[in-house]
């Protein structure tokens, strides 16, 4: 009997990633989106810039639902919710950044959490002031903010559209994409 972790990936569904300047029979370019397999293996490379990745690539859940739901949130935002979470679908990758890429998705990050929180700070030091209305505008105005600059600069790839058996990505640089095979279709 072995001492098997039951939580450990198997080695039959562990696939490697194509060697830097290989392309791949599933990934394929449509102008500026990334057309895929669901269950396609992203190429080594930054997606940015393709130079080649650094280890370790980071790991993504995109998520898709069909735009018309948003009309749900007009009703109640728990009825979106509960519906979105149900229809949406689901594609997994192994997104590769370049050390460049990679170290400015990290300032973004430090720096819209930072923003973001230090807003409040910001905010209740304003309202100690008696500047109640800008301490209001501070505290709001500046963590929505930078949550949208974190939305933005740190976001590596988005779904445009996810089917079955197919998914369509944006977020890639244009080196990345010259690098693909036209799609057919």
């Amino acid at each position: 009997m072995t001492n098997r972790n039951p939580y450990a990936p198997s080695q039959a569904s562990l696939k490697p990633a194509p060697a830097v300047g290989a392309a791949t029979a599933d990934v394929w370019r449509d102008g500026k989106w990334l057309v895929m397999d669901v269950d396609a293996t992203l190429p080594h490379r930054c997606v940015r810039c393709n130079a080649p990745a650094g280890m370790p690539m980071k790991r993504k859940v995109l998520y898709w639902h069909h735009p018309a739901i948003y009309l749900l949130l007009l009703f109640w935002i728990v009825i979106y919710v509960i519906v979105a979470l149900i229809v949406r679908k689901t594609i997994k990758l192994e997104v590769g950044l370049c050390e460049e890429h990679r170290r400015a998705r990290r300032n973004a990050l430090t720096i819209g959490l930072i923003g973001m929180f230090g807003s409040i700070p910001g905010a209740m030091g304003l309202a100690q002031l008696d500047q109640p209305g800008l301490a209001l505008l501070v505290g709001i105005g500046g963590f929505l903010g930078f949550m949208i600059y974190l939305m933005i600069k740190a976001r590596i790839l988005y779904a445009k559209k996810i089917d079955s058996d197919e998914a369509r990505v944006g977020g890639c640089g244009e080196e990345f994409l010259a690098s693909l095979p036209p799609y057919r279709g």
